[in-house]
C-alpha cells in the first residue's frame, strides 16, 4: 500500500475494514474486535502515525483472521468456543516468547504479555543503561523514558509495578465496559512503547555524536541484577547499546505499535 493516501482512499479503506468487522463480528465479536480497531486508529491519528502503514497492517491482520475463521467454518468447528479462542491465540504468536504475567482477570491477553516484556526489559536491559549513563550529562536524554519503564516494569516485594497497580484500578473502574478497557490497554501499550522508542532514538543520537566510549566494559552487580549480569556483564558499551536498541524495536514491533509511533518495520 502506498505510504501517501488521499483522503478519499483512506475513507474507502476505512469503510471496507469497518464493514468486514461488522459482518464477521456478528458471528464472533471476540475474534473480530471492531472496538480494538477503532481505538488503534484514533491513537494513530493522535500520534500522527503513518496512516498508510497502519491500514496496510490492519488489512493484513484482518485477512489472516478471516482466513483462519473460514477454515474453521469449513471444518464445522466454528461453533466450538475453544476453537474460536485459538484464533486470538494464533494472532499473538509473536508475543508467546515473552513471559505472561496474569495480574488481573479482566486484563487482555496482549496486556499480560506486554507487562511480562517490560518486566524482562527492566530486569535485563535497564540496569545496563543506568550503568552506562547514570551520573553523566547524557543521562538527561534518557531520564524520562527510563522513569516510564521503571514504573511499568519494576516490581518489589512480589507486588505489581506502580503503573500496573494504576492500570488494575482503571480496569476495575471500567466495570466491564469494552471501550474503556480497550482505552486503558492501548494507553499502557502506547506509553510503554513510546518510552522504548525514545530510548532507542537516544542511543542512536548519542552514538552518532560520539558521546560514549564504545570500548568500555559493562560492570553490573550479579547480586543486584542477576539477569543483566548474565547477558551483558563484561561486554562493550557499543555492543550492549546496540543490543538494547534492537530489543526496544523488537518489543514495539511485536506489539504492533510501530505504525502508531511512526516507525518503519
Amino acid at each position: 500500500m502506498s505510504k501517501e493516501l488521499s483522503d478519499a482512499e483512506i475513507k474507502n479503506i476505512l469503510e471496507k475494514i469497518r464493514s468486514e468487522y461488522k459482518e464477521h463480528g456478528s458471528l464472533n465479536p471476540k475474534a473480530f474486535d471492531q472496538t480494538g480497531f477503532e481505538t488503534r486508529y484514533l491513537q494513530v491519528l493522535k500520534m500522527r502515525g503513518n496512516i498508510g502503514k497502519f491500514l496496510s497492517e490492519e488489512i493484513a491482520f484482518l485477512e489472516q483472521l478471516k482466513g483462519k475463521f473460514q477454515q474453521l467454518v469449513a471444518k464445522k468447528e466454528a461453533a466450538k468456543g475453544s476453537t474460536l479462542n485459538r484464533i486470538i491465540d494464533e494472532s499473538m504468536e509473536k508475543l508467546e516468547k515473552y513471559n505472561k504475567i496474569d495480574f488481573h482477570p479482566v486484563a487482555k491477553l496482549e496486556l499480560r504479555y506486554f507487562y511480562g516484556a517490560m518486566v524482562s526489559f527492566a530486569d535485563t536491559e535497564l540496569p545496563v543503561l543506568i550503568n552506562i549513563f547514570k551520573g553523566t550529562p547524557e543521562y538527561s536524554y534518557l531520564q524520562d523514558a527510563v522513569l516510564v519503564v521503571e514504573r511499568i516494569g519494576i516490581t518489589r516485594r512480589g507486588m505489581p509495578s506502580l503503573k500496573i497497580q494504576e492500570i488494575t484500578k482503571s480496569l476495575l473502574d471500567a466495570n466491564g465496559n469494552p471501550i474503556l478497557i480497550e482505552k486503558v490497554s492501548q494507553g499502557l501499550l502506547r506509553d510503554g512503547c513510546l518510552a522504548l522508542k525514545n530510548i532507542a532514538q537516544s542511543i542512536k543520537d548519542l552514538t552518532a555524536k560520539n558521546r560514549i566510549n564504545p570500548d568500555l566494559l559493562i560492570q553490573v552487580s550479579d547480586r543486584e541484577y542477576p539477569k543483566a549480569y548474565e547477558v551483558y556483564n563484561g561486554k562493550k558499551f557499543g555492543t550492549s547499546l546496540n543490543s538494547i536498541s534492537e530489543r526496544c524495536k523488537e518489543i514495539i514491533q511485536d506489539f504492533r505499535m510501530n505504525s502508531l509511533l511512526g516507525m518503519e518495520s
